[in-house]
């Protein structure tokens, strides 16, 4: 039977949780992780003979958990990714962030369709219109740039603390 360290688990779920992924895949990747970390460690353990050292050279060996992280974020295909990313339930107040950006997309458009309006029916361009639009236009921008911004820093980099 393998030994196991209780504070493998926990190690290896730290590494594993915040990947936006198919809870299989993750299941998988824990598994892998977990027989590589106890590998080290059973290998250390023979040449240590004490368990806290061999613990700490197998953790040691086993990485920078952000360097795996970010190695095993991107082993997972981009449309998983995406698709994990959204609609599992990890920082409700990012994705406030990005509705947010949306409604300001949406509150710009309400201003920037009645302008465009006026000039696909051939009316005069007033003063009102231009200052409608160019102000729905710069809401429009805040808003995709707001919303494409909060997309990329999520897909990028996710730091959650473990559950």
């Amino acid at each position: 039977m393998t030994p196991q360290h209780p504070n493998f688990d926990a190690h290896v779920q730290s590494a594993v949780d915040p990947i936006p992924a198919n809870p299989l895949r993750k299941r998988a990747m824990r598994e892998e992780l977990l027989a590589h970390l106890i590998g080290a460690y059973e290998q250390e353990l023979q040449e240590s003979e004490s368990t806290q050292i061999a613990v700490a050279e197998a953790k040691k060996r086993f990485g920078n958990l952000e360097v795996l992280r970010e190695e095993l974020r991107h082993s997972v295909p981009l449309l998983e990714r995406l698709i994990f990313q959204f609609f599992t339930p990890r920082e409700p107040i990012m994705v406030r962030w990005i509705l947010l950006g949306i409604a300001f997309f949406l509150i710009g458009m309400s201003m920037i369709l009645p302008a465009m309006a006026q000039i696909r029916d051939g009316k005069k361009f007033t003063s009102d219109a231009v200052i409608h639009f160019a102000i729905g236009l710069g809401i429009v921008a805040v808003g995709i740039a707001f919303s494409v911004y909060k997309v990329v820093k999520r897909s990028r980099k996710q730091t959650v603390t473990p559950r």
